[in-house]
């Protein structure tokens, strides 16, 4: 074993032949050919159905026979795959949990810089409410007065809506490279890994300005196992190994290889292949039409290594106290005082086909801490499903054993089937008819066709003795209910393979008739309860992956940024990116349970009908169905409440304006009516007037014939008239 070279070196020392020394020492220490890495790629075989014969020997030839005659059975041993369903509907769980997560800000000054938002928003509230009161006063403004919320309500309103602008910037920027990166595809892959081994692995990177990200094979990549990391990237080496063409090779490393590396790689040390899946392994006594002399294997090392920094503190031109990180080299000026210290720093490597070494030193995104300068991590991250005091299990792993019993009885039963006769009849040979063109195959053959078969009772015996019918049977050969038997025991190994792992019936959607919604909803629970822990420790990788991405962003994107994608809602979002402030703000991201998040998202689609019933706009319904997290929906729902207020408000006082304006036509109604009654009554007042001064007219000038005179009688008749005509005047 190569011995690890000394660290603790100043960068000057640390040449080319060091760096050599130390990938070589690295990849000494790592391993890809175990009998670990072997059992990785038996699960992914198991999860393929591919069948590894030699699991199945003691079945198949129990004897270890060497002759294939006696190994020829009527049965053949086939795989009936019942691990990749569990583990298929396990990634589309995966697939329809949201995703929630929210960037924030860690920064020291996030508190000052809340002071300074509340101060200007309390100002500018200020400054309007000023404004609105000399508008009411009758001063010239300009300034149009604006409706203002009583003081305690506008302090919670900016309480409410504070965000800092570098903590948005965040989240555009992981949502941008979710579209970008393809990560949710990415994440599935890793998902599957994480399902069949156990272990999943990522690599993320800086290339040409932009992020590189991949999904790392189980069986590529080796690291320092140390009993107390939980993540890769604080571990303190790993090694990737990948097989690569020599076209491949000189993409990724042709401004680093000189004429003679390339002269060397076409001539590779040995033959390389990739099995698409399978242990990359070395072919020594390979066939002449191999093909894979075009592979080389490319190793890529990273480890920490020790750097001397120094904390250089002045005082600027304003006087005030200032630090500064510098390295090693810096010479401290008047009035300048410099502590120097030892930290980790991460470094990288690579060796090509076993003796050519490139891109040797310091790796280019340290992600430090800004509270710890020595804590970096290494561009490889990773998490083990279930190593602590013992070997790790995945899905798979729990499932390999069930799987090889269940074909075993599958290799019984069918053994049971070809041995199945049902039931066969013994006969004396010599009652078969002889005569009248009888012979055994027309025999069974009238037998079969027919049901029934003549026999010859003067047959005789090989004695000549008289054949009796006595001498029938039938045996039974039937296998019936044995065949029956092992069914069930088949049914019985899926069912304690699926239920062993929280995979019901219900949960497949195999519900009957005879079971309840409760009962259904407490299957489906306790089952998810059971692999809910899978997800949840995958879930908080990604956590770590989502910083991660970010902090990589920085370097990348150090120069800023301008880009746009496109929104779940298939709006296009614009983001630039300010260097300057991007790069010193200091993230974290924080992932919600998708299990809860889940659940609350199904409750509340459920309430869809609900809403529609109680008349909600037909948009508002879409939008909550295609609603991705329940944050998203919880705000939807805030702003459809907001407009709802503003609805019920608009009409209420809609509704007291009518109500005041039909007041207001009632008391005009009732005067105009009284008003009429009044001229009505003064009318008949007048008319009955009219008809007393008739009557009385008529009364006193009769003549002594009873005929009145008709000159009074018009006098007294225009008398009335006029009166009336005033009476209208004034009225009038």
């Amino acid at each position: 074993m190569f011995q690890i070279p000394k660290q603790k070196l100043p960068r000057s020392k640390k040449t080319k032949k060091w760096g050599e020394e130390c990938i070589k020492a690295f990849i000494n220490r790592s391993s890809f050919s175990t009998s670990t890495k072997h059992t990785l790629q038996t699960y992914y075989e198991a999860y393929n159905g591919n069948l590894k014969e030699s699991d199945y020997n003691y079945v198949v030839n129990p004897y270890n026979s060497e002759s294939w005659a006696k190994k020829n059975f009527p049965a053949r041993l086939r795989n009936y795959n019942i691990i990749k369903p569990v583990v298929d509907l396990m990634l589309g769980e995966k697939a329809k949990r949201p995703v929630a997560y929210q960037v924030v800000v860690r920064n020291a000054d996030i508190q000052t810089r809340f002071d300074a938002y509340r101060k200007e928003k309390y100002k500018e509230y200020l400054e309007q409410t000023f404004i609105n009161e000399m508008n009411k006063g009758g001063m010239e403004t300009n300034i149009p007065s604006e409706e203002q919320a009583m003081p305690d309500e506008y302090m919670s309103m900016v309480l409410s809506n504070y965000r800092d602008s570098r903590a948005i910037v965040g989240q555009e920027v992981l949502n941008y490279l979710f579209d970008w990166l393809s990560l949710e595809d990415k994440f599935q892959l890793g998902f599957l890994d994480w399902l069949v081994t156990g272990e999943v692995y990522t690599y993320k990177d800086v290339l040409m300005n932009d992020i590189e990200y991949d999904i790392v094979s189980p069986l590529d990549l080796d690291f320092e196992k140390s009993p107390d990391v939980e993540f890769i990237e604080d571990a303190d080496w790993v090694v990737r190994r990948k097989i690569m063409s020599i076209n491949d090779v000189i993409d990724k490393f042709y401004d680093v290889l000189t004429p003679q590396d390339i002269d060397r790689l076409e001539q590779p040390s040995g033959k390389y292949r990739d099995g698409y899946g399978g242990v990359q392994s070395l072919f020594i006594n390979k066939p002449e039409d191999d093909e894979s002399d075009r592979m080389v294997e490319v190793l890529h090392v990273c480890w920490k290594s020790f750097s001397r920094v120094g904390i250089l503190k002045y005082t600027d031109e304003f006087g005030n106290p200032q630090e500064m990180v510098v390295d090693e080299t810096h010479k401290a000026e008047e009035n300048e005082t410099v502590e120097f210290y030892w930290v980790n720093e991460v470094w990288e490597g690579y060796q090509i086909d076993g003796d050519i070494y490139v891109n040797f030193g310091p790796h280019k995104v340290q992600r430090n801490q800004m509270n710890n300068i020595s804590d970096c991590k290494l561009p490889y991250n990773g998490r083990i499903y279930s190593n602590r005091h013992s070997d790790n299990i995945s899905v798979v792993s729990i499932g390999l054993p069930y799987q090889i019993l269940y074909n075993v009885f599958h290799y019984r039963l069918e053994l049971s089937i070809a041995k199945n006769k049902d039931k066969i009849m013994l006969m004396e040979i010599n009652t078969i008819p002889k005569g009248n063109g009888w012979d055994e195959e027309k025999f069974m053959y009238y037998a079969d066709a027919m049901g029934f078969a003549f026999i010859d009772s003067t047959s005789e015996g090989k004695n000549r003795e008289r054949v009796t019918f006595n001498q029938y049977q039938v045996l039974d050969m039937s296998l019936g209910q044995y065949i029956a038997a092992q069914f069930q025991l088949l049914q019985a190994i899926k069912e304690e393979w699926e239920e062993n792992v929280g995979i019901t019936r219900q949960r497949k959607g195999n519900v009957m008739t005879s079971d309840g919604v409760g009962t259904t909803e407490r299957a489906i629970f306790q089952s998810s309860v059971i692999s809910e822990e899978m997800f949840r420790r995958y879930e908080a990788f990604l956590e770590k992956e989502y910083m991660g991405l970010i902090d990589v962003s920085k370097i990348a994107w150090r120069e800023g940024k301008k880009m746009t994608y496109v929104t779940s809602d298939l709006r296009t979002a614009l983001i630039e990116v300010d260097p300057s402030e991007y790069q010193e703000a200091e993230y974290g991201v924080f992932v919600k349970n998708s299990s809860k998040e889940q659940d609350k998202l199904q409750q509340m689609k459920q309430m869809a009908l609900t809403f529609a019933q109680n008349g909600q706009q037909p948009s508002t319904i879409a939008q909550i169905l295609d609603g991705a997290n329940f944050s998203s929906i919880k705000k939807l729902l805030m702003e459809v409440e907001a407009k709802q207020q503003q609805m019920q408000e608009a009409q209420a006082q809609q509704a007291q304006q009518m109500s005041q304006q039909q007041a207001q036509a009632a008391q005009q109604l009732q005067a105009e009516k009284q008003n009429f009654e009044a001229q009505q009554n003064e009318l008949d007042r007048i008319n009955k007037l009219e008809v007393e001064k008739i009557k009385l007219a008529g009364t006193l000038s009769m003549d002594s014939d009873g005929n009145g005179r008709r000159d009074d009688i018009d006098r007294a008749r225009l008398e009335v008239e006029r009166e009336r005509v005033q009476a209208m005047k004034q009225k009038g």
